[in-house]
């Protein structure tokens, strides 16, 4: 602050310093300068830094050993990941077996499926005397869900056929179907 101040008040006079300014903001005095013997030694020197050939056949002859040593524990190491991985090769192959036995026998189980049996279509209800009996609805729908089908299957199966409600009116429906196998 007080060179600003200096320099409002001494608005016209030139102002001279003994110092002289670098470019870089650094003041530089005519001794600060060192001298040869303090700068720095450079970081390769070569007569220090190549090893005659006695020294690095002697630290190749302590490095054998070590480098026999870790190669066999590298190959050691290699053969148990190839064991591991003839295991896992193993497995997905039984996996891979056993999946495609699975679907095999599915396939068998949905060719040899029986299909419910075949019942004529009905024209008329039981009102007006036709041949199906209560017993001959319910055993076909017992056989039905012996073979997995389930209630609105069933239902539709009924109807589709043209088989009358036990009553003559109104159709076959899913929920029908449960009650009459819930009471059996």
């Amino acid at each position: 602050m007080n060179d600003y101040l200096r320099n409002l008040r001494n608005s016209g006079k030139k102002e001279t310093s003994s110092i002289k300014k670098n470019m870089d903001s650094n003041y530089f005095t005519p001794g600060d300068r060192r001298i040869p013997k303090e700068r720095r030694f450079p970081a390769f020197n070569r007569t220090n830094s190549i090893p005659s050939k006695e020294a690095r056949k002697q630290d190749i002859g302590e490095l054998i050993p070590i480098i026999a040593d870790n190669t066999t524990q590298l190959v050691k190491e290699m053969g148990r990941i190839a064991a591991v991985s003839e295991m896992i090769m193993e497995s997905q192959m039984r996996q891979q077996n056993a999946l495609a036995d699975f679907f095999e026998s599915l396939k068998t189980l949905l060719a040899n499926r029986q299909e419910p049996d075949e019942m004529p279509m009905a024209t008329a209800s039981y009102a007006s005397g036709t041949h199906y009996t209560k017993d001959d609805i319910v055993s076909t729908i017992n056989r039905m869900r012996e073979q997995g089908a389930t209630f609105a299957t069933i239902a539709e199966y009924l109807r589709d056929k043209g088989i009358p409600t036990f009553s003559g009116r109104g159709q076959w429906h899913a929920q029908t179907i449960h009650r009459l196998c819930k009471h059996m």
